[in-house]
């Protein structure tokens, strides 16, 4: 007698009954060890950048991977990349923290420590220091119109993963970046920028590739602003200039024109401040056009 053909025409329910059984429990077994293997697996990371005070990395992770460096929390983009700002103060290590499902990884990262000029400004303006009451209204209305585009989160750019170029064509520093001022003898903050000497209507270019978030000709303090999403809330941004070319939620490549150097706002001569910022964290935009090495 055939057995096999007996079980198949006789018994078609209890075999099928147990085929599915044995299949769910199999499937069932095999989900739950890869689960437990992919949960001892990190996501995979690869970081390029500089390791110091006011600088950055990029990186490469699981696509849409969730991140977090010390208080800031955000994704990777859907292709994985993503960028940190490392502050003026920033301490050391920094620590990097990713989560894509149930793969986890925390990377530590030592940086380097940098020091700062002090210096001193004299000749700018007395209302630039000391606004009379009548200029506070303006005042308070600009800094609406500036933390919303310094809120931006643009997902779609990648600017920030470009070898950057200057914002002018020749460099030349007049005040280096995070430098701690003095301010027609009163102490102010750290200088969150670094200063390029050039006369008047020298063109200024756009660094990287991105999205214009802001684009003002008469700010207070700034005069002529323009800022630009590099991606991820990864912004830089040129003031005091006497033309602006541009204007806000245009896209823009690197090498473009926005407009031109001056000396509007609070300004001694005309020349170029040119910021960066990412997610609150001041960041010296000069140490994105020197070479971005692999980081371990």
């Amino acid at each position: 007698m055939n057995f096999s053909h007996f079980f198949v025409r006789k018994n078609i329910p209890v075999i099928l009954l147990f085929g599915v059984v044995s299949t769910l429990s199999v499937a069932a077994c095999t989900s739950m060890a890869m689960g437990f293997e992919d949960a001892k697996t990190p996501p995979p990371l690869t970081l390029k950048g500089i390791a110091k005070q006011s600088a950055a990395i990029v990186g490469k992770t699981a696509p849409n991977a969730d991140i977090e460096v010390g208080d800031v929390k955000f994704k990777a983009d859907n292709d994985g990349d993503f960028v940190i700002g490392i502050d003026r103060d920033e301490k050391s290590p920094l620590v990097i923290n990713i989560t894509s499902g149930n793969h986890k990884l925390t990377k530590s990262i030592e940086i380097a420590p940098r020091k700062y000029d002090v210096t001193e400004v004299k000749g700018l303006p007395p209302a630039t220091i000391n606004p009379p009451p009548e200029a506070q209204a303006k005042i308070d209305a600009e800094r609406l119109i500036k933390n919303a585009a310094w809120a931006s989160m643009d997902y779609d750019q990648k600017g920030f993963a470009e070898d950057w170029q200057w914002p002018l064509k020749n460099i030349r520093i007049t005040s280096n970046w995070g430098a701690v001022r003095s301010l027609n003898g009163t102490p102010g903050r750290p200088h969150y920028g670094i200063d390029l000497g050039a006369a008047k209507g020298t063109p200024i270019y756009a660094p990287a590739s991105g999205k214009i978030v802001i684009a003002e000709s008469d700010l207070y303090y700034e005069g002529g602003l323009v800022g630009i999403d590099h991606g991820q809330g990864f912004i830089s941004y040129t003031m005091h200039m006497s033309k602006v070319d541009v204007k806000a939620g245009q896209l823009i490549k690197k090498g473009d024109k926005v407009g031109e150097v001056g000396s509007t706002g609070r300004s001694t001569g005309p020349h170029l401040h040119w910021s960066l910022r990412w997610h609150g964290k001041q960041v010296d935009p000069s140490n994105m056009v020197k070479p971005q090495l692999p980081l371990q």
